[in-house]
């Protein structure tokens, strides 16, 4: 059941994002590309600058 004030279809999207940013950020990482610590800010960044969009 999702939180009041949520549709199941909003929680079941939100649920992909966050998936898909994590496996961003274990790729960068894997890769060399980033350090645990920055990939892990990017991801945290990227998260609040699309959440902070998102209209309740």
């Amino acid at each position: 059941m999702p939180p009041s004030g949520f549709s199941q279809k909003a929680i079941n999207g939100l649920l992909m994002f966050v998936g898909a940013c994590y496996e961003d950020l274990l790729k960068e990482i894997k890769e060399g590309k980033k350090t645990e610590g920055e990939a892990i800010k990017q991801e945290l960044d990227n998260i609040n600058k699309h959440l902070a969009k998102f209209k309740l």
